[in-house]
């Protein structure tokens, strides 16, 4: 009974300890924290796990070893009436009814044909696995109680009673082992599941735009948000496109300009800044994307990255193969860019990450 009380005390000091980890977490970014403080919510799950398992697990494993080596200090077993079997009744009846509540609200979120084992492995919120988890080991640890007391009055031997405080000792270990162990590898900086990192891949290269996604870093900052980082290789042809309707009749009129060399210099510039707009666009659209599949990826930072950085792509003009491919693709990226189905006819060589069709 010794040690059930100090997990139930446990268990009581442990809901503050969560309570101020949701309070702090819910804080909006700020200047010293422009990530936000997520990750609150795990360090105090780690402040209760320990406390659990320093304080819980120790304690009564103390008083346990105590009663089982030293018989002076072992229960009275005349002292056992109706009240011990009523508390624990009651407790039982609690501490399974909020178990059976938990598992609900668990499954609540289980999508169909995945297992709860499997699902629960992807639960990120620590104070859901905590509830669910010193539950749990709440209901087995009055079992084990009950037991213990019963065992002992039955053959009028304290021990049974001793080694049933052991047993919930061993629980209380083993529930703060398991939930420090899930809260240090957030606070670390998990990464992102492998299906959303895959799914948010699939939105970037169904783009039109985006050649190549490399480079890709991702961690969760909170139970239910995440960041996203990657390195973007843009197809410079689909950007282009989109520019030509808005410079090809001002390039052609450089012709009978009277000062054509200063002209094409100011088109030059105006057209690099609007590529470096365009690309601007791509990525907040890009962003847009991932984040209304994935509305907890709270910050998003693609990076335009080009994978032929050593020489320009104009050096490649005066080949008649490169010329001849680049007006092809040209002329299929502004259908693209005029949201314009092409019909496919035949497959081209791939260029950078994705394969272009003519």
């Amino acid at each position: 009974m010794m040690a059930e009380a100090l997990h139930s005390s446990c268990d009581l000091a442990n809901q503050g300890l969560l309570l101020q980890g949701l309070r702090s977490s819910a804080t909006a970014p700020d200047s010293k924290h422009q990530y936000g403080y997520g990750k609150s919510l795990y360090f105090w799950s780690l402040v209760s796990a320990l406390g659990t398992f320093y304080g819980g697990c120790g304690a009564s494993l103390v008083h346990s070893l105590s009663k089982l080596f030293y018989f002076s200090s072992a229960m009275q077993l005349e002292l056992v009436g109706p009240e011990t079997w009523g508390v624990l009744a009651v407790s039982l009846a609690v501490d399974g009814y909020v178990l059976h509540r938990s598992v609900q609200q668990i499954n609540a979120t289980r999508k169909p044909g995945v297992s709860f084992l499997a699902h629960l492995k992807k639960v990120r919120d620590p104070a859901t696995l905590s509830i669910l988890f010193e539950d749990g080991a709440a209901c087995l640890g009055v079992l084990t109680a009950a037991a213990g007391i019963g065992l002992s009055q039955y053959y009028q031997n304290p021990v049974y009673d001793a080694l049933g405080g052991v047993v919930v000792a061993g629980l209380l270990g083993c529930v703060g082992y398991a939930l420090a162990n899930v809260s240090y590898g957030y606070l670390i900086g998990k990464s992102v599941d492998s299906d959303t990192v895959d799914g948010i891949y699939a939105i970037l290269m169904a783009r039109p735009g985006i050649e190549n996604v490399k480079s890709v870093q991702s961690q969760y900052i909170g139970p239910y948000t995440f960041s996203y980082k990657a390195e973007i290789d843009f197809d410079g042809t689909y950007l282009a496109a989109q520019l030509i309707p808005h410079y090809e009749s001002l390039f052609n009129d450089l012709k009978s300009a009277s000062d054509p060399a200063s002209e094409l210099h100011v088109l030059l510039a105006l057209y690099a800044e609007d590529v470096a707009r365009v690309i601007e666009r791509e990525v907040k659209a890009a962003e847009a994307a991932i984040r209304e599949t994935y509305p907890e990826a709270a910050f998003i930072e693609l990076e335009p990255d080009s994978s032929k950085t050593d020489k320009f792509a104009v050096e490649d003009f005066h080949l008649a193969s490169f010329k001849s491919q680049e007006v092809q693709d040209v002329r299929k990226m502004m259908y693209k860019a005029l949201n314009v189905t092409v019909s496919v006819k035949t497959k081209l060589p791939p260029r950078g990450g994705k394969g272009r069709a003519q």
